[in-house]
């Protein structure tokens, strides 16, 4: 299966794509506008996806933006999804526990160096295979480096 890049959401500093149960978001080395990160939360809200997978160059939620995430994920009768980060930064990492502190224990987290793309999905537990995600990731990060990007969804 072929996953569709016009089923991509493409903005400034973020992009997201789902890959079956997946959810993956992208961000750029740039922090999220609010308007961007209203249309991330918009995504979260609707609570398609059953785990999270996300990939940084350097980019992250400020304070105001993670804990929306937390009002949305406290809204939602269902358990949060588990997130599973990609990163190489010891910043985005200790990062990472701050969204454990905020959300508490019952959240899932992990975060995994940007090559461990097999077993970030694996500890998903979302049966998909990990060169589709691969391939996303990819898709995903190269539309943020392009010089205009779009809008899409």
């Amino acid at each position: 299966m072929l996953d569709d890049p016009r089923d991509d959401t493409v903005l400034t500093t973020i992009a997201f794509a789902a890959v079956d149960d997946l959810m993956v978001l992208c961000h750029s080395e740039d922090n999220p506008s609010e308007a961007e990160w209203d249309r991330w939360i918009a995504t979260e809200r609707q609570g398609k996806h059953r785990a999270l997978l996300v990939a940084t160059r350097g980019g992250a939620p400020n304070s105001k933006q993670r804990a929306r995430v937390a009002e949305v994920l406290g809204a939602n009768a269902a358990p949060a999804p588990p997130v599973a980060l990609l990163t190489d930064s010891v910043a985005l990492r200790t990062l990472m526990t701050a969204f454990t502190w905020l959300l508490g224990h019952q959240h899932r987290m992990k975060a995994f160096p940007p090559d461990a793309v097999g077993e970030a999905v694996a500890w998903t537990a979302i049966a998909v295979r990990p060169e589709r995600v691969r391939a996303v990731l990819e898709r995903l990060h190269a539309a943020l480096k392009a010089p205009a990007t779009t809008s899409t969804t």
